[in-house]
C-alpha cells in the first residue's frame, strides 16, 4: 500500500473537498479519487458519504483517519531519523506589527541554537496568512485576533495583547486614565488599514455606538501611524507593544481602553493540522509560545 494514499486520505478528510485536496497536493482530481477508491477497496469500507453537496467522513473513515495519522507521522519520523540533519528554510507569515515588534528577540535566541537554519519572514494581512498556512506555502503564521478557531488549523495562544489609544503630549486625551468610546466623540483618528482585526473591531464599535469621528488616514505601517500621531494629526489605537519606546521617550501618551469595550485580542500561532513539525520547527514554536 502506497504511503501517498494515506497522505491523500488525510488531506481529503480534513478539507472534506476533493478539489481542494487535489490543489493542495498538486494532483489532478481523478488521481485523488482513484487513491481514495484503492483505500476503500483495500479495507472493504466506505470512507466518505454525501449529504447533499457536502462531504462527510463515515464512521469507518473516522476510525481509519486515526490510523492514517499514526502511519504518516511514523513514516515521516523514520525518514528524519535516517536523514542527516540538513539546513531548514523556515517560512513564517505574520502581520507587520509582530514582524517588527515581537519576533526579532526570539529569532535572535533561536538563531544561536540553530545557526544552519534560514528564516524568511513574510509580512502580510491576516486573511492571506491564514490561506497560505492552509495551502502549505508557509510553515506557520502568527496573527493578532480574538480567540481564533478553524477546523483546518491548530492554534497556539501566546499572550493577550493590550490595545491602547495613543496621542501626543498636550492632546485632550492626555489626562484620561482610561478611555471610552464616548470620549472619542468628534475625534480625528489615524486608522489601521482594512483587514486589520483590531482596527476593524474599533471601527465597528464606534459605528454601532453612533460615535462621530473623522478618519484622517488609513495606514498599513505602525511606524507611519505613530509618526502621524506624534505630529498631531490625530489619535490612534494600536497594541501597547508597538509604542513602548515612544512612551519611554515621552513622545506619545498611551491610554488603555475601558475594560469590556472590545473583545480581548491575542497573539496566536496558527499551524495546518496536516503540517508535520520536525524538531527544529517544534523548538521555534515552543520558544515563541513562551512569551509573556
Amino acid at each position: 500500500m502506497d504511503i501517498q494514499y494515506f497522505i491523500t486520505f488525510r488531506e481529503v478528510a480534513r478539507s472534506l473537498n476533493f478539489t481542494r485536496a487535489a490543489e493542495r497536493l498538486g494532483f489532478a482530481q481523478p488521481t485523488i479519487t482513484v487513491q481514495i477508491q484503492k483505500l476503500e477497496k483495500e479495507f472493504n469500507i466506505h470512507l466518505f458519504a454525501r449529504a447533499g453537496k457536502s462531504l462527510k467522513l463515515t464512521a469507518e473513515g473516522t476510525k481509519l483517519l486515526q490510523y492514517a495519522d499514526r502511519i504518516v507521522d511514523a513514516y515521516r519520523e523514520a525518514g528524519e531519523s535516517f536523514t542527516a540533519l540538513a539546513p531548514m528554510d523556515i517560512k513564517i507569515g505574520t502581520i507587520e506589527t509582530l514582524a517588527a515588534y515581537y519576533l526579532p528577540p526570539y529569532l535572535q535566541i533561536y538563531r544561536k541554537n540553530y545557526q544552519n537554519n534560514n528564516m524568511t519572514i513574510l509580512p502580510s494581512f491576516q486573511e492571506d496568512i491564514i490561506e497560505k498556512v492552509k495551502q502549505g506555502y508557509i510553515d506557520f503564521g502568527i496573527i493578532i485576533d480574538s480567540p481564533f478557531s478553524n477546523p483546518e488549523l491548530r492554534t497556539v495562544t501566546i499572550r493577550k495583547e493590550e490595545l491602547v489609544v495613543i496621542c501626543p503630549p498636550g492632546h485632550p486625551f492626555e489626562q484620561l486614565k482610561e478611555i471610552t468610546f464616548q470620549e472619542m466623540q468628534d475625534s480625528s483618528l489615524i486608522m489601521t488599514e482594512k483587514g486589520c482585526t483590531y482596527g476593524t473591531a474599533l471601527e465597528r464599535a464606534l459605528d454601532n455606538g453612533r460615535i462621530n469621528y473623522q478618519v484622517v488616514s488609513e495606514l498599513g505601517s505602525i511606524g507611519a501611524i505613530k509618526q502621524c500621531v506624534i505630529y498631531g494629526l490625530g489619535a490612534a489605537m494600536i497594541p501597547r507593544i508597538t509604542v513602548l519606546e515612544e512612551i519611554k521617550q515621552n513622545q506619545l501618551i498611551a491610554i488603555p481602553l475601558k475594560d469590556g469595550l472590545l473583545p480581548p485580542f491575542y497573539t496566536q500561532i496558527i499551524i495546518s493540522t496536516n503540517k508535520h513539525l520536525p524538531p527544529e520547527l517544534e523548538a521555534l514554536i515552543t520558544l515563541l509560545s513562551s512569551a509573556e
